[in-house]
């Protein structure tokens, strides 16, 4: 019998390996319109990003389904071996705090969610907190596992900013995770030896100055030269020059890219 139920496990675990890797390719299936939240960077710099669309959400919680259903036929086949009751009320807290732990102590993320580049991510910027994880992981049987979780696909499906009950409460909601540019990997990470810099004023930039542009520049590569990424960097662009004193006809993509460029000659460092 045993030996039945040691194949029959071998056999889940090699349809779920299967489904997970299934689960984890490209999906092309997004929410009719595609929403956008505003994050305040460490500088007070509004940065739209991406909420996570919902087939995203529901591939990474099926993902994560299969990883507890894994679980408890593992712990299944213990508690028979070994006959222990105790090892099954023991074995009861990872499975119902499975979503709280992981978004505790992996930033947000389930691994449903770091496999699909989705995380937590609170409405006002801010890192979030243990409250806010536990408010969502209190209002998750009402939003996912009463009435095959309509409450929550509704809620958000309707919404203008992707959050279920359980974001409602918490302030959160959850967002597509953008690569993040380094500088070292853009065209000026490696300056000429001749460069000349455009503005000498740049020499003159603080260390918070340098973070400002670095951010919204890493932020412009990012999103792409849209209205929304222009207007952030004109406004970024307008509140530089007024400090330095200087003019400039540059784009506020190129204008950003000289000036931190030029910060670089004259500091010998790439942040």
């Amino acid at each position: 019998m045993l030996k039945k139920t040691g194949r029959a496990a071998h056999l889940s675990v090699a349809i779920l390996h299967f489904l997970a890797n299934l689960l984890a390719q490209p999906l092309l299936i997004r929410s009719p319109v595609m929403e956008h939240v505003e994050i305040q960077t460490t500088q007070n710099v509004g940065i739209a990003v991406e909420v996570a669309g919902l087939g995203d959400r529901i591939i990474a919680a099926l993902i994560d389904y299969l990883l507890l259903f894994a679980y408890v036929i593992a712990m299944l086949l213990l508690i028979r071996v070994h006959d222990s009751m105790s090892l099954f009320y023991v074995s009861l807290l990872p499975y119902l705090a499975y979503f709280l732990l992981c978004e505790i102590f992996l930033n947000g993320q389930s691994v449903g969610k770091r496999i699909r580049n989705i995380k937590v991510a609170r409405l006002d910027g801010r890192q979030p907190t243990v409250g806010n994880y536990i408010l969502r992981w209190l209002l998750r049987p009402v939003d996912i596992d009463l009435v095959l979780g309509s409450i929550g696909l509704a809620t958000v499906w309707l919404g203008r900013t992707g959050q279920r009950l359980g974001d409602l409460a918490a302030g959160t909601t959850v967002i597509r995770i953008q690569p993040r540019v380094r500088l070292q990997d853009t065209a000026f990470s490696a300056l000429a030896a001749d460069y000349h810099p455009t503005f000498p004023e740049a020499e003159a930039l603080s260390d918070a100055d340098v973070t400002l542009a670095k951010e919204v520049y890493q932020a412009l590569m990012i999103q792409g030269r849209t209205p929304v990424s222009y207007r952030l960097g004109e406004r970024t662009k307008d509140g530089l020059t007024n400090k330095l004193g200087l003019t400039s006809d540059l784009p506020p993509y190129d204008f950003l890219r000289t000036l931190i460029a030029d910060y670089n000659h004259f500091h010998g460092r790439l942040g």
